[in-house]
């Protein structure tokens, strides 16, 4: 037999063995979250769903986060609720699997969430938040109504003795979405009486709702004033759950989940700054929103994980926030809503750009059959889970590299999809693209030998040298060493072989290792030709993603 086919051989068996067996440190260190609904708590029969469908799917993740629901509860019911997060917690233990929580209503989300579920919100007896117009969102609080407060306080001390590993905050804790109060036209803020009253005690001055938001709108001193104040209501509830969870829980951690819009920079990383600062601990961040749904394109989806690193470069290296853990959702959470491989695509993209864990939300019980979350969602999930654990691992101590630029990531995506690397967020920049590169690669019209000669334009660690229509990522180490390549096929069919030119290849490098997701990993032999490294991956399925695996 060959020497070079015992070594594929023998290099396929270790690597698999490697990929299909998690170390400890990895167990502790979660990397996939299963975010679930308030719902799979809210009774027996939901949390039998619940655990049932992931019981069924080993492997699916390492966490769960748990949800203290929509709503505004009373005592009682949040006790209750509290009472079986702690017992789905021990049950999930048992399998393995850590727990954390979501708090997911401070202030409140907009009125449309509430629809079918008024019922949940018996407890919300103080003011409502209000828009500048005078629209009330019925189903939101006013942040700084001390009842409301307070409830804030009672409800962090109940679920605080669940112990979780790390709370996550809603999106609600923010300025607008709070329809119909907000709109994105709107100024920010609550402007109840009290709002208003507090802001003028605080900048010593006489405003009412009226004359504020004239001023609001043509005084940029003002404006300034007004958005500082509207950050302190916010920032005040999220010190008010620090604290009570610090006291309670002193293990557990903390997370906000929000958007990945410019303008929430500011007042996101100021809730995480206080987060940090309550707790004395490492926090992290959840950017999030839309692109739900694969059935008909599922570009969005990749476009979104490609908008989610982008935000991370935006908020600023912090080294207290450690967690990047962007979400992948679907919705409405049914039978054939979105494909479990669009999930793990997404995924994969999130990884490859700069983001380190996964959350994912793809299921509620009241909706759903376990054997349906199970067979249809969970396990396939589980069946690409493996390859992403070996490409967190791979990716240690490496970052992104590609060419940048400030256009939209959705015309970034395009531009990437020639195989020529790109790079959306935090990285190292291979120099920057224009609306003149951007234009080029016209899919539709340019010929293979076209592309190529724009491939060969572009100085890069990786040059893909076979018709391939994907994004190409490499990730290189401090020394500037090619240690990863992501592929992603965006076709409805396979591509390649695919040869790769890769530079930047320690000499010593001979063999790499291929993993294509739900595939076993390959091992490669490494060609030199005339002082170049080339590769030759085997053919990757449609809409499937890869890695090459550089070790010395």
């Amino acid at each position: 037999m060959p020497r070079l086919h015992i070594f594929s051989i023998l290099a396929s068996i270790a690597l698999l063995f490697a990929c299909s067996h998690p170390s400890a440190e990895q167990e502790s260190d979660p990397l996939v979250m299963l975010r679930l609904r308030g719902t799979a708590t809210y009774s027996d029969e939901n949390w039998e769903k619940s655990y049932r469908a992931i019981k069924d799917s080993p492997g699916c993740c390492d966490e769960v986060w748990f949800s203290t629901g929509l709503g505004f509860a009373d005592d009682e019911t949040m006790h209750e609720r509290a009472e079986r997060i702690k017992h789905g917690s021990d049950q999930l233990k048992q399998l393995g699997i850590g727990t954390s929580l979501q708090i997911q209503m401070t202030i409140g989300h907009g009125d449309q969430l509430a629809v079918g579920e008024e019922h949940l919100y018996s407890a919300l007896t103080w003011t409502h938040w209000i828009g500048y117009s005078g629209l009330v969102n019925k189903f939101s609080s006013c942040p700084r109504d001390p009842e409301f407060l307070e409830y804030i306080h009672r409800m962090s001390q109940i679920y605080a003795e669940c112990h979780p590993r790390s709370v996550w905050i809603d999106d609600d804790l923010r300025y607008g979405n709070h329809q119909p109060s907000t709109t994105k036209e709107s100024p920010i803020g609550c402007w109840c009486k009290r709002c208003i009253t507090d802001f003028n005690y605080f900048s010593n001055s006489h405003w009412t709702a009226q004359t504020l938001l004239k001023a609001v709108e043509n005084n940029p001193a003002v404006a300034e004033q007004w958005e500082s104040f509207c950050t302190s209501s916010l920032i005040n509830i999220a010190r008010i759950i620090a604290e009570e969870f610090t006291r309670i829980s002193p293990e557990t951690t903390f997370g906000l989940q929000g958007s990945r819009k410019t303008e929430t920079v500011k007042v996101q990383t100021a809730i995480l700054r206080t987060l940090h600062e309550v707790s004395g601990k490492e926090c992290g961040y959840r950017p999030g929103g839309g692109s739900y749904f694969d059935d008909v394109n599922a570009a969005p989806q990749v476009i979104k994980s490609m908008e989610s690193a982008r935000f991370r470069e935006l908020m600023g290296d912090h080294d207290w926030i450690t967690e990047w853990c962007p979400e992948i959702e679907t919705s409405p959470r049914v039978y054939g809503s979105r494909t479990p491989q669009g999930v793990l695509v997404e995924g994969f993209t999130a990884l490859a750009y700069g983001l380190d864990k996964l959350s994912l939300f793809v299921m509620a019980p009241e909706r759903e059959s376990a054997e349906v979350y199970s067979k249809t969602m969970l396990q396939p999930i589980a069946e690409g889970i493996p390859m992403l654990r070996a490409y967190a691992r791979a990716n240690e101590g490496t970052i992104p590299v590609g060419l940048g630029t400030e256009a939209g990531c959705e015309r970034l995506y395009a531009f990437g999809c020639t195989g020529i690397p790109v790079l959306p967020g935090p990285g190292k920049e291979l120099g920057a693209l224009d609306d003149v590169d951007l234009g080029r690669p016209n899919l539709t019209k340019q010929t293979s030998a076209q592309v190529q000669q724009l491939r060969e334009a572009f100085d890069s660690p990786v040059t893909c040298c076979s018709p391939f229509i994907g994004l190409v990522i490499p990730r290189i180490d401090a020394q500037g060493n090619l240690r990863t390549v992501g592929l992603l096929n965006v076709r409805i069919d396979s591509q390649g072989p695919v040869k790769l030119r890769l530079t930047g290849l320690p000499e010593g490098v001979i063999n790499v290792s291929w993993h294509e997701m739900k595939g076993k990993p390959v091992g490669l032999r490494v060609e030199r030709e005339d002082g170049s490294a080339f590769v030759t991956l085997p053919k990757l399925g449609a809409w499937n993603a890869g890695f090459l695996s550089v070790k010395e």
